[in-house]
């Protein structure tokens, strides 16, 4: 299932039923990241998560891998709540490119 995060900004997000990929999640979170560093409350959000998968090859067990994947889905919530609050008009003005 992909996500739209932002205008521009798709994240998959992990079916239940598979097995947590953290080599992917690592990889959106990134890439989430490396779209939001104009705003350091997102990148320190994002960064703060990646720290916590960052060296993990696998969970440690199921509820190990509930917890990240609830983690992760807390985490794209927050940066969705975080974008909807700015204003439209600063919006538009990240999304246009500078001449």
């Amino acid at each position: 299932m992909i996500v739209e995060i932002s205008r521009g900004c798709h994240v998959k997000r992990q079916q239940k039923s598979e097995q947590l990929d953290l080599v992917e999640m690592r990889r959106q979170l990134t890439a989430l990241r490396s779209q939001h560093l104009d705003n350091l409350a997102i990148a320190s959000l994002l960064n703060r998560f990646l720290v916590k998968v960052a060296f993990l090859s696998e969970p440690k067990d199921q509820d190990h891998e509930r917890y990240l994947r609830s983690e992760f889905v807390q985490t794209l919530k927050k940066v969705e709540a975080m974008i909807s609050r700015k204003p439209a008009a600063e919006r538009s003005a990240l999304t246009k490119p500078s001449e």
